[in-house]
């Protein structure tokens, strides 16, 4: 755990009893802690919403449950999950209301860590900081949560299959051509989001053994938003479209044609994937990609 996690984690919990309280649920026999409610979790950051579930675990509540589907989809969210409304300012009468055992948040997003304790015992966990390894905070992020939920053999076999996973992807990959790649989601019909150091994707990217032909360390998600000028500046990059894709009219146009990766048929499209999330984002991205730069 790093050191910024372990010292949230720490103030965070030492002023609660959520672990006493875990422990004493786990050291139930199980037929009496099978009839036991599990804890009430409210999770306010799909990152450690989809990582609390790749644990085996379960959100009580989330925010934006409806996006999630969409955006994230995977892990997949049970449908009776209560939603708590916009992740930037959930509705908090109705999160007090429900009486959580435990808070999930992300460190320096939405509402203040200490504004969340006066509800219920609060985890936030850093993911996007001026370190720029997301994914290397994202796995000590699984470790806190799994360490306060008791459990770190869920951990442990999520993060070798995880290992696996990406190391048979990586084998797959054999055969690719070696060409950085660009990745880019369309924010309107001419302007794109691009990812580069500092993102999610960016980190997979050098896991995958795969370079990425943007170098612009961007903001604080690691992306820059740019015009079509950018994409046309990597006439040697394969394009790589988070979808939704380039809008029609833009298709059929002599601008669109025009680019270098266009041109020479350099292009795949692959479905949603969240690009603010933790692990299992990354696996999923991973997975997508490593599928779709495949030869024909």
């Amino acid at each position: 755990m790093t050191s910024s996690v372990r010292t949230i984690a720490n103030h965070a919990w030492s002023r609660r009893n959520f672990s006493a309280a875990m422990l004493a649920f786990l050291a139930m026999p199980q037929y009496v802690r099978a009839q036991q409610p599990e804890p009430r979790i409210a999770a306010l950051d799909w990152a450690w919403a989809e990582t609390l579930l790749a644990l085996g675990a379960r959100p009580y509540a989330i925010a934006e449950a409806e996006l999630y589907r969409e955006r994230v989809v995977t892990p997949e969210l049970p449908h009776d999950v209560i939603d708590l409304g916009l992740r930037s300012w959930p509705n908090m009468e109705l999160l007090k209301s429900l009486q959580p055992d435990l808070i999930l948040t992300q460190a320096g997003y939405g509402v203040q860590a200490a504004t969340l304790e006066q509800i219920a015992p609060t985890l936030a966990l850093p993911l996007f900081t001026p370190e720029r390894r997301p994914l290397q905070l994202a796995e000590a992020g699984l470790d806190a949560i799994a360490a306060q939920l008791q459990r770190e053999k869920h951990a442990f076999q999520y993060k070798a299959d995880f290992e696996q996973t990406l190391s048979e992807i990586r084998a797959s990959l054999h055969s690719y051509d070696g060409r950085p790649v660009l990745i880019v989601k369309f924010a309107d019909q001419r302007i794109l989001d691009i990812y580069g150091p500092g993102s999610l994707f960016h980190d997979v990217l050098g896991r995958l053994g795969l370079e990425n032909a943007w170098t612009e360390a961007g903001n604080h998600w690691g992306f820059s938003t740019s015009g079509l000028d950018a994409v046309a500046r990597n006439p040697e990059a394969r394009l790589v479209i988070i979808e939704p894709g380039p809008p029609e009219k833009l298709v059929g146009s002599d601008l669109w044609t025009a680019i270098p990766s266009v041109k020479a048929n350099r292009v795949v499209t692959i479905p949603p994937t969240w690009v603010f999330g933790a692990l299992p984002s990354a696996l999923r991205f991973a997975m997508i990609l490593g599928k779709a730069l495949q030869p024909a």
